[in-house]
């Protein structure tokens, strides 16, 4: 028996003397899942870089990476990340939105987008009056890393008068949060458009990275074949939800010659359900120079943007106005649009 209690306590010292099992940690990965969803975006691409460098092909700790680096506003490198993830798994949605994100939280066209484009509409006329309609092709093309160029060829027909309307200009990112952007415009043997026309704006970004808030002002001289206008044109847009949902205000005063300003205004609302889906509805009323002379109008207007195939994208729209010439209008209008 004495014996017996011996070894027992003999076992029981040896067992005290084992240290516990140790508690798993956890990898860096999961670090850095964790400290992104904490609000700790800058620690996630501390543990998220090296991970990444030691396992290239982990496309969800890349993806986690393009997140984080998009929460400390570094959307260069996030957007490469994301391409990266796409490239590797094409209908990865998580880094479709994450791309989509960007392009809205830089709240400008980026040097890196490039697209070219066309579009057609036709114009139902009340009191019977020939229809109008419109054709256009364009592109949007980057001018080295910080700007691109926008081109645009335009034909309308209205009321059987036809002109052809040629547009070029450019966007420059000054700052990491401002832009610039100028534009000219001709047509050889103007009827009814602008003979020529020449303008300037300004954006700068505010407030939060995540639900920016925009602010700018454009300002426009056009030489139509009747009058001289001036156009003022502020404007703010506040995003929301993330970025998923943006809403623009926009004033408009238009000055005809040497008289006196006419106000406008417009309201608009875009749902981004991802980066090449898109919805958008608005309001507007005030002063119109489509014809070449003013015209008080008020409209209604809606749309959609939607991927077809590869990088195509369809864009559809809708609108009604009513003129105080009293020749209403309905307005369907559709275009292809080529990301490359």
């Amino acid at each position: 028996m004495k014996a017996a209690l011996l070894a027992k306590a003999a076992l029981i010292g040896m067992l005290a003397g084992i240290p516990a099992p140790a508690a798993a940690q956890p990898n860096p990965y999961d670090e850095a899942v964790a400290a992104r969803l904490a609000g700790e975006p800058g620690r996630a691409v501390e543990l998220l870089e090296p991970w990444v460098a030691a396992n290239p092909q982990d496309v969800d700790a890349r993806l986690q990476l393009g997140y984080a680096l998009l929460a400390i506003n570094d959307f260069d490198a996030a957007e490469a990340e994301f391409r990266f993830v796409l490239s590797a798994a094409p209908d990865y949605a998580d880094a479709s939105e994450g791309l989509a994100l960007i392009e809205r939280r830089r709240g400008a066209p980026s040097a890196r987008q490039r697209y070219v484009y066309v579009e057609g509409a036709i114009s139902d006329l009340s009191q019977d009056r020939e229809d109008w309609s419109e054709v256009a092709a364009g592109a949007l093309l980057p001018l080295g890393t910080n700007a691109t160029s926008n081109l645009r060829a335009t034909y309308y027909r209205r009321f059987g008068v036809e002109d052809i309307e040629l547009t070029g200009g450019a966007t420059v990112q000054v700052s990491a949060n401002s832009w610039f952007r100028f534009s000219g415009s001709a047509t050889p043997s103007a009827d009814f458009r602008p003979e020529w026309s020449i303008a300037a704006g300004v954006e700068h970004r505010m407030g939060d990275a995540a639900n920016p808030t925009l602010v700018g002002l454009d300002v426009s001289f056009q030489r139509f074949p009747a009058q001289d206008v001036l156009l003022l044109s502020p404007m703010v847009t506040q995003y929301f939800n993330d970025g998923g949902l943006s809403l623009t205000a926009r004033g408009n005063a238009v000055r005809v010659d040497s008289g006196s300003f006419r106000f406008g205004g417009s309201l608009r609302a875009d749902y981004f359900a991802s980066e090449r889906t898109r919805f958008f509805l608005g309001a507007a009323t005030g002063p119109d120079t489509d014809l070449g002379v003013v015209t008080e109008t008020t409209a209604l207007f809606v749309g959609a943007e939607f991927p077809l195939v590869g990088t195509v994208s369809l864009t559809a729209s809708a609108a009604r106005e009513w003129r105080d010439d009293g020749i209403d209008r309905s307005e369907g209008r559709l275009g292809l649009r080529l990301s490359f």
